[in-house]
């Protein structure tokens, strides 16, 4: 699922990153996965030595392969030097490698204790190309010292594969939305079927797009060292699909090259106030491995699990999605580890602080919303939104704005997504598009209603500036959400699973108030903070783990938090209970 097997992470060294809000309070990412921390010394600081670019003797096996195969890398380092664990091996993919510069590349990590004392080693490593025709791995003493450079592998698909499939819906229940990567923009489409064997297939046009780093608002996001290319992002929207049928699909970019037949299930009948489904829902996963249980993986794992085997019939992932704050190359090792259940069910985003809270240049969404008591600053490491604004279309509703706040009706369930990083205050563009929403919504035929936003009006963990942002969203619109009779909130930012009593005006409520759930474990290092006594905790946990909600009816709907750290089958349901009307 990563660039480095996990044989390979265990060597990498932990590089320090910033939690959510202003504060640094999650620590340390033990296993960085594609974090794009420095080895050593800043790129403005580069050590000069006398030493050999030839210290290290390194091969690929095989020299020719597919992008995802995994290759055998072989080293060792000359007798006359003495490796360190200070070493490190830099990873690259180019078209012109030769032209490619030391501190330009996609992943590293550090030499290991066992490969010190052999005086090199033997590892495997799914090569991952970035739509680049050949990759290498570089080896150094420190800072960018090169002592070494492995024999090239070749990527004979890199110009033509189809990656990162994802669906979504679209504000029409007879649609699907289909979105992919692609080095190539000639001819996009989607062929949809019934049939497996793409018999009768009936072809849907597409359109593809990109963006530069210059499009970016901050360092690193707009420097050339942290940008890798991110390829064409297609799609094509798929119509006049029968409720509930399964079709077949294979999306191209230039006619020729078609990625693997797969399948998804169409929306619904959104007539049926009793209509059964279920869906999973999580926030804050990131690329992360080796940390409890290989977090970030066992999400993946898990989900993929309970999309084929289960009958899950969506995903909604609530901001803090790759963690890749200015670091391009982890979208495309994020999109590698969803696309097994992406490309199956719906994915359902918005935005959370590590892909929108900037301070200088201008984003998508025309609004840098900074009161004094909002804790955002450079969380998003430059990007302002801007890879997940072109990498994810959703559905489009009068006064919505793109990825930021938009809703959509799924059978019998109405979720309004909302934007933590936006303004909300009474009487602005957002606050007025969930009035409206709100409204709108017949409970008759569409009973349930929930909100989703990245940062949650309710959490009891003791990080004061946080804390501060909670409370003022309680003051622009729980009376909102309080007077159309919200069933639940769902939030993560915070890194831990918290599930409320029914809460209203920060009590125990269960007359008036409204669930509020917490579930920002899918993958980002645990919290550690101390919490404020609240008479609405009902649990709290420090563990990893997504949430899923089976609705049953038109008055009951069960919720269970599924532990994810043991990265087990279908994972372990270690919280449960049933949300009934009142």
């Amino acid at each position: 699922f990563t660039l480095w097997t996990v044989a390979a992470l265990a060597a990498f060294l932990p590089p320090t990153v910033e939690g959510h809000g202003t504060g640094a309070h999650y620590g340390i990412i033990k296993l960085g996965g594609c974090m794009k921390a420095k080895p050593s010394k800043s790129i403005g600081d580069l050590s000069l030595t006398n030493l050999s670019d030839s210290v290290v003797q390194a091969s690929i096996s095989p020299t020719k392969l597919k992008d995802g195969d995994e290759a055998t890398v072989k080293f060792e380092y000359a007798s006359e030097f003495s490796p360190t664990t200070s070493n490190w091996i830099g990873y690259y993919c180019s078209d012109d490698l030769p032209s490619k510069p030391d501190t330009e590349y996609i992943d590293y990590r550090y030499v290991s204790d066992e490969e010190v004392k052999s005086s090199g080693g033997t590892f495997t490593n799914a090569i991952k190309s970035a739509r680049s025709e050949a990759c290498e791995f570089r080896f150094f003493s420190s800072s960018y010292d090169k002592i070494g450079t492995s024999t090239p592998v070749t990527v004979t698909d890199a110009k033509t594969k189809v990656q990162h499939l994802h669906l979504a819906l679209t504000s029409n229940n007879d649609e699907m939305r289909v979105s992919w990567t692609s080095a190539k923009n000639d001819a996009p489409e989607v062929l949809l079927s019934t049939s497996e064997d793409m018999a009768s297939a009936v072809s849907f046009s597409g359109d593809c797009h990109t963006y530069k780093q210059k499009d970016m608002c901050e360092e690193p996001a707009t420097s050339e060292a942290a940008f890798v290319d991110p390829g064409w992002l297609c799609s094509a929207v798929v119509k006049n699909l029968e409720p509930d049928t399964e079709y077949f699909y294979q999306a191209t970019s230039d006619g020729v090259n078609l990625s693997e037949p797969t399948s998804f299930l169409s929306a619904p009948p959104t007539d049926d106030p009793d209509y059964a489904f279920s869906f999973l829902v999580y926030g804050d996963m990131g690329t992360w491995s080796g940390d409890n249980g290989e977090a970030s993986i066992a999400t993946a794992a898990i989900s993929t699990a309970h999309v084929l085997n289960d009958g899950v019939r969506r995903i909604d992932h609530f901001g803090d999605i790759s963690y890749a704050r200015g670091t391009s190359s982890t979208w495309d090792v994020w999109f590698d580890l969803i696309e097994p259940y992406a490309s199956k069910v719906p994915y359902m985003i918005t935005i959370g602080n590590h892909e929108y809270d900037h301070i200088d240049g201008v984003d998508p969404s025309g609004d840098n919303f900074r009161p004094s008591w909002f804790n955002g600053g450079t969380d998003s490491g430059g990007e302002c939104s801007v890879p997940m604004y072109n990498r994810f279309r959703m559905p489009e509703n009068k006064n919505s704005n793109a990825i930021y706040w938009y809703t959509f009706n799924y059978a019998n369930v109405a979720t309004i997504m909302l934007s933590s990083e936006h303004n909300i205050t009474q009487g602005s563009d957002q606050y007025n598009f969930l009035e409206e929403s709100l409204a709108a919504i017949d409970r008759s035929v569409t009973p349930w209603v929930i909100v989703e936003l990245h940062r949650p009006m309710y959490n009891n963990e003791d990080y004061a500036s946080d804390y501060e942002v909670s409370r003022n969203l309680q003051i622009e619109f729980e009376d909102l959400i309080v007077k159309y009779d919200v069933d639940i909130v769902l939030a993560g930012h915070y890194h831990s699973y918290l599930r409320s009593k029914r809460i209203y005006k920060d009590s125990a409520n269960d007359e008036k108030g409204i669930y509020h759930f917490t579930i920002g474990s899918a993958g980002a290092a645990l919290d550690g903070a101390d919490l404020y006594p609240k008479d609405w905790v009902e649990t709290y946990t420090l563990e990893f783990g997504i949430g899923k909600i089976s609705v049953m009816n038109s008055t009951h709907m069960k919720w269970e938090f599924i532990e994810n750290k043991e990265n087990d089958d279908m994972g372990g349901v270690t919280d449960e209970t049933w949300i009934v009307k009142r």
